[in-house]
Formats: structure tokens, C-alpha cells, sequence
């Protein structure tokens, strides 16, 4: 049996009211019981739900008059009464298509591959640099390595007969140079054909202590080159114990001048009386041969 068996006539889907809350007559009884064994429920929504007893008043959700429990309006505003409230769908889960499930995994690899990378070349490449500085990559030739370069003539503003300017770079520790009045402003300059990139530049005193000593010393000099703007400039210690370098940043150099700017000056050795001249064994070059225009 259903609820449509109770309605005997088409007056049964409304129930009567009168406007300010009260009904014409007398209030009706209900026009029908629920079901034995099946109370009804309400919602426990506000204003939908009745107060204490399920077979309380309903309380309208419009205006909060009381309605008796089987009215399906409100008797004060005709609004319909609410019986139960719907149930609410849960929020559907969130899904990944397949195709963003491959780019977070493409994504992944990629940061993998970029750490490992980073960690091998801070950690495990530091062992090829020494060889990459000597040696190029791809198609280009091997660096020429660094080697002793000769002069083809030097030439000197002051010289002494038995102690010539060609001294300097004939290789032969038991000759050496001499020029006069302590050397002072003298320039020795250097020939090379075909032109070289020259990388440095060694001078060595006299290995004689005593002529190194009686004879002035070369102290403060500038070096000219051809293919460089800017003189570069040194101080050369007073000692013969080694050649003494001097850096050179040269890279195409047909000529190289050294002009001796001040000089430590001849001591007396053993009783003996110092010299006016001023002194030097040999002056060697260093760098890489350049190809003959």
C-alpha cells in the first residue's frame, strides 16, 4: 500500500489555511497516519527537521511556523515544506591521464640525467685539465709545445772587443759581454726570422764570483716588442745563483730590445778594485716558433 491509497479526493494534495495563522474552523485532524512499523523521519537540516519528537510540529523554513506533521505547506505562507534533505554526491577523485603520467616520469628522467652530469663533471672531470690545455679538440691541430728559441743576430749600443755582444747568445758559459760605464741606458736588441711567439725570457750573470761581483749588474730594465704597445717592465735580483725569468706576452715578434734602465754597481772583491763595465753571461728566449710570412 502507498500514500496515493489515503487520497480520497482531489482536496487531499492541499491543506487549508487562512492568512495570519489561522486555519478556517477548526484545525482538521490528519488526514492519515503513517505506516504501522515505519515511523517517518525528518531531516535534521534547520527548519526542515521538527523539535523533540518526530511527530512534533514542522517548523516552515520560510517563515518558522509551526505545521502540523503530515501537512506538505506551510499553513502561514503555503511554502513547501521540506521533508528530507538530498543526499550530497562525495567529490570526485582526482585522475592523471596517461599522457601526464609520461611527462612527470619524462620530467623526472631528464632532472636525473642533469644531476648526474653536474656531480661527474665537479667531481670526476677535474683529472683532464692539465691535457686540455695542451692539446685541442674536434679537427684543430695539438698546441705546439713550449721550446728554446734563437736569435738570428743581437745587437748592442755599447760593447767591449773582447767581451762582444754575441756573447750573449752563443750558448758558451766561459764568454760574456761588457759595456762601458756601468751600462746605464744601454739597449741590446733581439732578431728572429721567421717571426715567434715569445713566452719568456732568461738572464744570466756571470758564474765567476769574482767577475760577477767586481763588474756592475743589470738591475732594472725594460723590455720592448714589436707586436706589443706597452713595455713590460722588471727588477732583476743581484745574484748569479740562477737565470733570473722574465715573462713575456708576446705573439708574432720579429724584434725584441732590452733597454737597462739602472744597475747594481761593481764591489770591491778580495782587495781588488771594482770594474766600471757592466756584465752579463747569456740571454736566452722561450716560446713557440710562428709560421714565415
Amino acid at each position: 500500500m502507498n500514500d496515493d491509497d489515503n487520497i480520497d479526493t482531489f482536496d487531499d494534495l492541499f491543506e487549508p489555511f487562512g492568512l495570519g495563522g489561522e486555519t478556517p474552523g477548526s484545525a482538521p485532524a490528519p488526514r492519515r497516519q503513517a505506516r504501522q512499523g515505519a515511523p517517518v523521519r525528518y531531516s535534521d537540516a534547520p527548519g526542515a527537521a521538527p523539535q523533540g519528537s518526530p511527530d512534533g510540529p514542522i517548523s516552515c523554513a520560510s517563515c518558522g511556523n509551526p505545521n502540523d506533521p503530515g501537512n506538505r505547506h506551510c499553513d502561514k505562507c503555503g511554502a513547501r515544506l521540506a521533508r528530507s534533505q538530498m543526499p550530497v554526491a562525495p567529490q570526485p577523485m582526482l585522475r592523471t591521464t596517461a599522457g601526464a603520467r609520461a611527462l612527470i616520469v619524462l620530467a623526472t628522467l631528464v632532472l636525473a640525467v642533469a644531476i648526474l652530469a653536474l656531480v661527474f663533471n665537479v667531481f670526476g672531470g677535474g683529472g683532464d685539465t692539465a691535457e686540455s690545455t695542451s692539446t685541442t679538440t674536434g679537427t684543430t691541430l695539438a698546441v705546439t709545445p713550449i721550446t728554446q728559441l734563437q736569435p738570428i743576430r743581437v745587437e748592442c749600443t755599447s760593447e767591449l772587443t773582447a767581451f762582444p755582444c754575441a756573447a750573449l747568445i752563443d750558448g758558451d758559459p766561459t764568454t760574456s759581454w761588457n759595456a762601458i760605464d756601468g751600462g746605464i741606458g744601454v739597449e741590446v736588441t733581439f732578431l728572429f726570422s721567421p717571426p715567434v711567439q715569445i713566452t719568456e725570457m732568461l738572464i744570466e750573470n756571470l758564474d765567476d764570483q769574482g767577475r760577477f761581483l767586481r763588474n756592475a749588474r743589470i738591475k732594472g730594465i725594460e723590455v720592448l716588442v714589436d707586436d706589443l704597445t706597452q713595455a713590460t717592465v722588471e727588477t732583476l735580483d743581484d745574484t748569479n745563483d740562477a737565470p733570473q725569468r722574465v715573462q713575456i706576452r708576446s705573439l708574432r715578434t720579429s724584434s725584441l730590445t732590452i733597454r737597462i734602465t739602472s744597475a747594481y754597481p761593481g764591489q770591491t772583491y778580495e782587495g781588488k778594485e771594482p770594474f766600471t763595465e757592466l756584465a752579463a753571461q747569456e740571454i736566452s728566449f722561450y716560446g713557440r716558433p710562428t709560421p714565415g710570412e
